[in-house]
């Protein structure tokens, strides 16, 4: 079951690359902070201006992950949306969620949250800048908005 738009003002969530397209198109399904949330619900994978080269050349070098090229990723905008379904450290994963997921917090550090998200799929690059932490993005005023030239957002 995919996951549905939403409208109006809607949560997102800035990462730098690879880390937005891994969680867009589903190939990486817990994301670690420093700090937690209590939301839960749809939330907009945005893209940030940054990109971690050492782990996209691991991803590129060492798995079978079809990571397209850099300049394909999309920078500064809404790359994805996912469904943001639990918030917890590693140590205090509740009872209820299954072994797969469980296995998906082992990369987590014990002091750190791990975001798991699930139903996530890629969106078409909508260009609008990042914030710290959860934030919202008006999704109607984003859609109808006029694309912004890539040379703009750098």
């Amino acid at each position: 079951m995919s996951l549905s738009l939403p409208t109006g003002m809607t949560k997102a969530l800035s990462l730098k690359q690879p880390y937005a397209w891994m969680i867009a198109n589903g190939y990486l399904l817990v994301d670690d902070r420093t700090w937690g949330t209590q939301y839960r619900g749809p939330i907009l994978i945005h893209a940030s201006k940054g990109i971690y080269q050492e782990y996209y050349n691991y991803i590129k070098s060492n798995t079978d992950v079809p990571i397209p090229a850099i300049d394909k990723l999309g920078f500064g905008g809404v790359v994805g949306i996912a469904n943001l379904v639990l918030c917890s450290r590693p140590g205090e994963l509740p009872e209820g969620i299954s072994r797969q997921q469980r296995v998906h917090f082992g990369g987590v550090h014990q002091e750190y949250f791990g975001f798991l998200f699930e139903q996530a799929r890629p969106l078409a690059l909508m260009p609008c800048p990042g914030k710290l932490g959860i934030f919202d993005i008006d999704l109607d005023a984003l859609l109808v908005a006029p694309p912004t030239p890539q040379a703009e957002l750098f």
